[in-house]
């Protein structure tokens, strides 16, 4: 216990415990105020992602650093570890298969070498064991490289595992669009080459599912896991050649859309709006048909904004679009 309260007021600085606490509380009572008010699932991510919401939102971020743990930190640090092997595999992968193809053309260049040489040494030796020798010799080069090939077998078998880890890491497994790490990490990419160049722009939206609670209370969470499985897949279709879906946690995504600016990507939110509008969800053998609307907040980068100004600015649009009536965009 003494050393939880040692390492709080390390994070803390000079704000005693007693406001610590009281921070605390407050966050989760607007957090948990935010969950109620949108019948918002009771699942833990949800009340993680809200409760981290909240205190973004009252500019108290240091709870964040007091009640978060380091199981993210540990995720970051295996999928730099497989990126990094993935990396290493994929060049020795390319240097043994430029060697593979360096040997079959020297294995050719030295058995016409032995056929031209046999031929003018004839005279002199016989031909028929010359002939023996450069077999001999063709044989054991073929083995070479069949073994070289083998292995370059291998390595690619290496290289689909470790593709296979890194879409556990980065999938959402019942949607199949990516998740809160890939998220974080895809932001944190998009940072540091804005850094390089200011001039890039890109647009966030954050897309809610209408009343979907009333879906699981009504038909049941099958029901509502195929629902969000077909909704995903609309999505990801709509947005396959302009930007990346994520699941941003339970019946809420995100879109990023680099290189579009604010006016296009709510332009392309609006088709998207319209086709699910007129999309019927059917489940459960076509005995369930449900028809759903979506709540949209849309933001767009500028210079002077950092990630977390764009994420704040589409979640407040997001909750504008809900107090409007829902099925809306607000940007």
């Amino acid at each position: 216990m003494n050393s939880e309260v040692t390492s709080v007021k390390s994070i803390v600085g000079k704000k005693s415990w007693k406001d610590s606490l009281k921070d605390i509380c407050e966050v989760a009572r607007i957090s948990l105020h935010n969950l109620v008010s949108t019948n918002t699932p009771p699942l833990p991510a949800c009340y993680a992602r809200e409760f981290e919401r909240a205190a973004i939102l009252l500019g108290k971020e240091k709870v964040l650093e007091m009640v978060i743990e380091d199981v993210e930190k540990q995720a970051r640090h295996f999928r730099s570890t497989i990126l990094k092997a993935k990396n290493r595999i994929k060049d020795a992968r390319t240097i043994l298969q430029k060697f593979d193809k360096d040997a079959r053309r020297d294995v050719q260049e030295i058995e016409a070498q032995f056929v031209f040489l046999a031929k003018e040494l004839s005279k002199e030796i016989r031909f028929a064991q010359f002939l023996k020798s450069a077999e001999a010799l063709k044989e054991g080069s073929t083995k070479f490289v069949d073994n070289l090939s083998n292995v370059i077998e291998q390595i690619s078998k290496q290289e689909m595992i470790l593709g296979s880890l890194a879409k556990q890491i980065y999938e959402d497994p019942l949607t199949e669009t990516f998740n809160r790490r890939a998220w974080d990490k895809d932001l944190q990419d998009l940072a540091e080459s804005l850094k390089l160049d200011s001039d890039r722009i890109f647009t966030l939206a954050i897309v809610d599912l209408d009343k979907f609670k009333e879906i699981n209370d009504t038909y049941g969470h099958l029901v509502g896991d195929a629902v969000l499985k077909q909704f995903a897949r609309l999505l990801k279709d709509h947005f396959e050649n302009t930007g990346t879906v994520y699941r941003y946690g339970g019946d809420e995504f995100a879109v990023i859309a680099p290189g579009f600016t604010l006016q296009e990507t709510v332009n392309l939110l609006e088709l998207f709006r319209s086709k699910l509008k007129k999309s019927v969800f059917v489940t459960q053998g076509g005995e369930v048909k449900i028809r759903l609307t979506s709540s949209i907040g849309v933001a767009q980068w500028e210079e002077g904004f950092s990630i977390k100004d764009v994420i704040q600015a589409a979640d407040k649009k997001l909750y504008s679009a809900k107090k409007a009536g829902r099925d809306c965009i607000k940007f």
